[in-house]
This record gives structure tokens, C-alpha cells and sequence, in this order.
């Protein structure tokens, strides 16, 4: 019997270890994804944007109202991306759980460049926000994605 319960115990530390373990590399795969996130925009443009948002997934802008669901937000992107003059990158900063398993954010810092009215190509700067949330298939995709241009 002693050693039934020293098994037991034995597995259930061992358990608790390698539950830890997924769970401490979560903040790494939010990082990984939003990389990959950038990547695959920097390459597909509006339709890879969106494909990293889930269903009901919302964007918030500097100005304009929510962006709601995918097909919204893949609209709203395709008229940034058709403008030959556009690009975004990002890297992401910082990554936490708030929900071990099931909901996180990552933090990070963008560069925008975009012609003005004139045809001068602007750089700009800023810092965004992104909520992830763990899909039914094991993947993290965008509950909510907002970014704020740095102020000169």
C-alpha cells in the first residue's frame, strides 16, 4: 500500500510538473504566433491579417469605431494594403497569460510607413496591444488588436 501511495504521489508531482511546463511555455508561443503573425502579413497583406483573427475578433483604431468579425476587419485592411506606399511591421515585446490556457496578450512596438496627400512617405512609430485567445484546435488567434502612434 505504501507504495501505491509513493506511486501515486509520484505521478501526480510529475503531472503537476509537466502541467507547469505547457503553461510556463504559453507567454513563448504568443510571442512565437505574433511573430508569425507579422510575417505572414508581410508577405499576404490584408487576407493573412485576418486569417489570425478569430471569428468575432475586433480591432480598435485611432479614430474610427470598432472593426468587428474577420470579414470586417480584412475589408477594413484591404483598403491600407492596396496602397502600394503601405507597410507594417511589428515585433512583439512582452507576452503574458491572463488565463493560463486560454486567453493572453502580447505588447510590442510597430513601424508604419504610408504615403501622406502630398506623396511624402511617412514613417511613423507606435506601440499596440494584442489579446489572444486559444482556439478549440489548440491554436491562439486575435480576440482584439489595437495600437496607439507615438506621439512626436
Amino acid at each position: 500500500m505504501k507504495m501505491i501511495k509513493t506511486l501515486s504521489l509520484a505521478i501526480c508531482a510529475c503531472a503537476m510538473v509537466a502541467q507547469a511546463q505547457v503553461k510556463g511555455t504559453e507567454p513563448q508561443q504568443l510571442m512565437e504566433a505574433d511573430r508569425a503573425f507579422d510575417l505572414a502579413v508581410s508577405v499576404g497583406g490584408a487576407t493573412a491579417w485576418a486569417s489570425y483573427f478569430a471569428p468575432n475578433g475586433s480591432m480598435l483604431g485611432d479614430t474610427l469605431p470598432p472593426i468587428l468579425g474577420r470579414e470586417s476587419i480584412q475589408k477594413a485592411m484591404a483598403l491600407s494594403f492596396a496602397d502600394s506606399t503601405f507597410s507594417l511591421r511589428w515585433w512583439p515585446t512582452r507576452a503574458e497569460m491572463l488565463i493560463p490556457g486560454v486567453i493572453g496578450y502580447t505588447v510590442g512596438r510597430y513601424n508604419r510607413y504610408k504615403a501622406d496627400s502630398t506623396g511624402t512617405l511617412r514613417h511613423e512609430t507606435g506601440t499596440y496591444a494584442t489579446v489572444w485567445k486559444k482556439q478549440p484546435d489548440g491554436s491562439w488567434k486575435i480576440v482584439l488588436d489595437t495600437g496607439e502612434e507615438d506621439k512626436n
